[in-house]
């Protein structure tokens, strides 16, 4: 397969990723040593490129950290590295009268002007935020946030996180919609008019699978990941039958 070929296979915003992840798998195919990436793919990106194995003659393996991951660093390689570039870390809210969420700890290290592939998921427990890193800023990471907003917070890098039980965090709800299009689902989610929702997926304030989408009747189908910036991360798991009015009843989950 011809790089050009490899990115238009994969529905990804960042076609200078791509081209680099081609170049570490054709390295990978001359040498003898496995090759890494150093950057988080999300599902949409790696589970397509693990699907591509037999298009290289090389084998591709994937490492998140936690169980379940979504973003995932890929190696490429004949065999399963023991031991993948990346770092666990933990950091620590300090402060006893504020607590924080997802996007506060996302925003935090986005603003040491780290570019959001390197590092994956983030996870929260408690007073506590673990984060799957590269461990190319793990060092950078741990000197330099000092701070939340105006928390405190203390980093941590964990060496050896075998026996935490870490995994992604789920709020279980019941959506009512008139019907599976991404304009309809995003209002009920967002509890916005149908032309508010319109307005956030042109503005390219909606992706699916991580992939900015404008097609405001674009049907949703069980298993999307479905963000909504400003509002959250949903998942839509299966409809499970409908109201009496004919709205559609649809499990979902959100992320916390």
């Amino acid at each position: 397969m011809d790089k050009k070929s490899f990115i238009s296979t994969i529905k990804f915003e960042d076609d200078n990723l791509l081209s680099n992840l081609y170049d570490k798998i054709k390295l990978a195919e001359k040498i003898s040593r496995p090759v890494f990436t150093s950057e988080f793919y999300p599902p949409n990106v790696w589970k397509i490129v693990k699907d591509m194995n037999k298009s290289f003659n090389i084998n591709i393996y994937t490492c998140g950290i936690f169980e379940e991951s979504e973003r995932k660093m890929l190696c490429m390689a004949q065999e399963e590295p023991e031991k993948y570039p990346a770092k666990l870390i933990k950091i620590q809210n300090k402060s006893k009268f504020e607590s924080l969420d997802h996007r506060d700890y996302l925003g935090a290290i986005m603003a040491l002007g780290i570019k959001r592939e390197k590092y994956g998921d983030l996870i929260l427990d408690g007073n506590n935020c673990y984060a799957a890193v590269s461990e190319e800023i793990s060092d950078y990471i741990l000197y330099n946030l000092t701070s939340i907003g105006r928390c405190p917070c203390k980093v941590d890098i964990i060496d050896d996180y075998s026996d935490l039980n870490i995994s992604a965090r789920y709020e279980d709800f019941m959506l009512h919609s008139t019907s599976l299009r991404l304009d309809c689902i995003v209002s009920s989610i967002c509890s916005l008019s149908r032309a508010k929702a319109v307005e956030l997926i042109q503005a390219s304030k909606v992706l699916i699978d991580y992939v900015d989408i404008n097609e405001k009747d674009k049907v949703i189908e069980a298993g999307t990941v479905i963000t909504v910036r400003g509002y959250g991360k949903f998942k839509f798991i299966e409809q499970i039958g409908s109201t009496q009015r004919g709205r559609l009843k649809l499990s979902m989950k959100k992320y916390i």
